[in-house]
């Protein structure tokens, strides 16, 4: 039976355009969430020169810093809702949240107005951080997996070179109405996309599981399916065997010891480990530091008298091509591979640059030729965008099992919060007492060091079921039982 859930035949589109047209839904989730994070830039030099809304620096700061309180707010609600609600009302409910936060944009004409929608929209990145690369895993087959999470990277991107542009162009207001219109299309999208086959499992909505598998997938992957019931009746039949008692107490005592029992299991504590270090890479690798303090950085490694926004133009060009090259290098290599190669490259970077720096300031070198260093930087940010930055986002998507999704993704980018303010906070300090060279290192050292651990403990997660990915961080292999689809699905 090839129909979606809707009743609507596409009996003529094939398995891969179907899960290009669900994955789009996450895809323009992903990229409503860029527009949000660098809306500011476009936002607040026409406020200060149009004077439309008085905003001063307290105004300004909240303005800026309210996504982030949004974010974990977000973070922190969804293991509370992810199993009960599922994928998609969760993926709905944030390309809403994003819409209405941009028409209360639109129509503002106050700082609070602003710093409310702003907040709203926080929130909705949070679902979206932790539910894009969950839904995408498990939309998708095996083969395509890695590849459809490595748009989620270059969709924020799109995301943010759209709010740049935009806004460089346009009134903040017709900004903002463009980036409404983006996220009601994805609004619509969504709408028209099935839940996810495992989350239909675990609730015991077998015979959907089958109906939504077979329409993404089509019929050559029901090896897969097997494992998916044989893994959601497994779980159901365990938990039928559980009795709670209704003296509070006694209901107290199970709930704690069930959490410490949690916290001992290799598949609970692994993947989190495995995911604090990629997430470390990401941070660490100078995406962010880059976004920050991207002209400090050019003048102290190019020179004072230079382009800047020439150079950050050429370099974002430069993002684009590699952000599509990382797809093409995901799809055809393993991701252990692409993460060493891309890392690897990334540390080399970071002390070329180091050791061009200490001899610059220091008048040890032989010449000095701008396009030398805009070479390095160049080298530096195509390193970032090859591996560094979509294979934490990709093996997000893969790593956690079904019930750890939410709790092990909202620990996981809680760190990413808290350790991307404190980066950002002592990095100005680090250049005015040890400068580019000794930062630069010290950044060096910490992706190194993040690299060796990925390296020890990360599986291979390419071309694998999320149910083998999962039985290997529980120790066990997956027994696949010679079961009849139309025996375990009437």
């Amino acid at each position: 039976m090839d129909t979606n859930t809707k009743g609507i035949s596409f009996k003529w589109i094939s398995p891969f355009m179907k899960q290009c047209f669900v994955t789009a839904g996450v895809a323009l989730n992903m990229l409503n969430h860029g527009t949000v994070i660098s809306f500011p830039s476009a936002l607040l030099p026409q406020l200060r020169e149009t004077h439309f809304i008085e905003i001063d620096d307290s105004s300004t700061s909240w303005i800026v810093s309210i996504v982030g309180f949004g974010l974990m707010t977000g973070v922190i609600i969804i293991p509370f809702i992810i199993k009960r609600y599922g994928r998609q009302l969760i993926n709905l409910t944030s390309a809403v949240l994003i819409t209405l936060g941009w028409i209360i944009i639109c129509l503002s004409k106050t700082t609070s107005t602003l710093i409310i929608s702003r907040f709203i929209q926080g929130v909705a990145n949070g679902f979206t951080a932790i539910i894009g690369p969950v839904l995408v895993g498990e939309y998708s087959s095996t083969k395509n997996r890695g590849a459809f999470l490595a748009v989620m990277s270059a969709s924020l991107f799109v995301g943010v070179s759209l709010a740049h542009a935009t806004g460089s162009f346009l009134s903040w207001q017709k900004s903002s109405l463009i980036c409404s219109i983006i996220s009601f299309l994805d609004i619509i999208i969504i709408i028209f996309s099935p839940e996810s086959p495992i989350f239909l499992a675990r609730k015991e909505k077998y015979a959907k599981c089958k109906k939504v598998f077979h329409w993404l997938k089509g019929n050559d992957e029901d090896e897969e399916l097997i494992e998916i019931l044989n893994s959601a009746t497994t779980k159901h039949q365990h938990n039928d065997r559980i009795e709670y008692n209704t003296d509070c107490l006694n209901r107290i005592i199970i709930i704690a010891k069930k959490c410490v029992s949690t916290l001992k299991r290799r598949e609970f504590y692994k993947p989190i480990i495995i995911m604090l270090h990629l997430h470390a890479i990401n941070l660490w690798c100078g995406a962010t530091i880059y976004d920050a303090l991207a002209t400090d950085i050019l003048h102290a490694i190019v020179g004072p008298n230079v382009n800047v926004s020439l150079i950050i133009l050429c370099m974002d060009l430069l993002t684009l091509v590699t952000n599509v090259l990382s797809i093409f290098f995901i799809r055809k290599f393993k991701r252990k591979n692409v993460l060493i190669f891309s890392v690897s490259i990334n540390i080399l970077s970071y002390l070329l640059i180091a050791g061009y720096s200490y001899l610059k300031t220091r008048r040890m070198l032989p010449f000095d030729c701008p396009i030398v260093g805009i070479l390095l930087c160049n080298l530096h940010s195509a390193s970032i965008n090859a591996g560094c930055v979509s294979i934490p986002n990709i093996i997000a998507g893969e790593i956690f099992p079904f019930e750890y999704k939410g709790v092990g993704g909202m620990v996981c980018l809680l760190f990413f919060s808290v350790n991307l303010s404190i980066t950002l906070n002592i990095t100005p300090y680090l250049f005015t007492t040890i400068g580019l060279s000794g930062t630069y290192s010290v950044f060096a050292l910490l992706v190194c060091y993040s690299l060796l651990i990925s390296i020890i403990i990360l599986p291979e997660t390419k071309d694998r079921t999320l149910l083998e990915i999962e039985n290997e961080l529980r120790g066990k292999s997956i027994v696949r039982d010679n079961i009849e689809l139309n025996v375990l699905v009437p």
